[in-house]
């Protein structure tokens, strides 16, 4: 979904003004602006002071985008009374980083705190990492984390020709994927590493990924590939998207320590029930202890087998019964910080 100004005829209706802040289509930003307009009634606009300046809720997603302008609006619209909640994407460099940068969206974020219409969201529960608390009003989990709820996800779907072609190359063995755009953030190095040094993993389990590689990394990817993994180096439609999950025993998380934040690739694995491994002691590793969440903690010591006796253990019907009850705090979270009911369908 691109942004756009609400046609005449619906601007009473729209209880709720999203303020885009991107230029690019890049990311989840088209997917979470879709998965907005279900839950409520809203207008999506490009950023200017003038939409900035309505007097209805507004929703600032992925504040990263342009911190800001999140910032200056907030303020701007705090001296009206106005709501303003924004969504914070990767709380842990604000709360812990050195630099000047870093620090002053620290003390930003905690003035904010101090304004009654201004309320900032993680998008990972306190209980993840209490601290962060103290530069955010509130948390919702990962709309990915819950936004398949009632959609009918992977059960009522035959499987595509990429999930067929998985499967053939597994060869009756485990598959472990890794998904969306490959970078060193990612793990794709490291992915690529794990696999490629292992016989024995190789033995038992196909390592498989789909999504863009950098340029950076493309000779990793060449290699992964010679060494017999499964490689699809290009944007992935939503289609094969759905194909890497159906035929994935495991998910790839294992993601950089400078990108340690939620993850739409593992919130899409706990809606669906397929184990994942995360980086042991990342902000997704303790998601995951927390919320029950079938996983490895990968670490230096992990060897082949660990690999293989957490593949496999699917559950999606008790994903099913953990995705409502985040979607059921996560909108009451929301509506209450926007002072919005979301739409009756949702």
């Amino acid at each position: 979904m691109t942004s756009r100004p609400a046609a005449p005829g619906d601007r009473a209706e729209n209880a709720v003004r999203v303020l885009d802040l991107a230029t690019t289509d890049e990311g989840h930003r088209g997917g979470y602006l879709a998965f907005i307009s279900r839950l409520y009634s809203v207008q999506v606009v490009p950023f200017s002071w003038v939409a900035a300046l309505t007097r209805r809720p507004v929703l600032i997603p992925m504040i990263e985008e342009s911190f800001v302008r999140y910032v200056a609006t907030a303020l701007l619209r705090s001296m009206f009374g106005q709501r303003t909640v924004g969504l914070l994407f990767r709380p842990k460099p604000a709360l812990e980083g050195k630099t000047l940068r870093l620090r002053g969206k620290r003390w930003a974020l905690r003035l904010l705190r101090q304004l009654g219409p201004v309320r900032t969201l993680t998008i990972l529960p306190f209980t993840v990492e209490p601290r962060f608390a103290t530069i955010a009003d509130d948390w919702i989990y990962d709309f990915e984390v819950w936004d398949l709820v009632g959609e009918g996800a992977l059960g009522d779907r035959a499987d595509g020709p990429l999930a067929d072609k998985i499967r053939a190359a597994a060869a009756g063995r485990k598959v472990c994927c890794a998904i969306g755009r490959q970078d060193v953030d990612k793990g794709f190095d490291q992915f690529a590493a794990v696999y490629g040094a292992s016989p024995a993993l190789q033995a038992g389990m196909l390592f498989a990924f789909g999504g863009k590689v950098i340029p950076d990394l493309l000779g990793t990817s060449a290699e992964f590939a010679a060494n017999g993994g499964f490689a699809l180096p290009e944007y992935i439609t939503n289609e094969q998207l759905l194909d890497l999950y159906a035929s994935a025993d495991l998910i790839w998380c294992v993601y950089a320590a400078g990108y340690d934040q939620a993850s739409g690739v593992l919130g899409r694995a706990m809606q669906l029930g397929i184990p994942v491994v995360v980086r042991q002691g990342s902000l997704i590793h303790r998601l995951c202890e927390l919320e029950g969440v079938g996983h490895l903690a990968f670490d230096q010591t992990t060897s082949p087998a660990d690999f293989l006796r957490v593949a496999g253990h699917k559950d999606s019907m008790r994903a099913g019964k953990r995705a409502a009850l985040h979607r059921s705090e996560s909108l009451r979270r929301l509506s209450d910080a926007l002072g919005v009911q979301p739409r009756q369908a949702s």
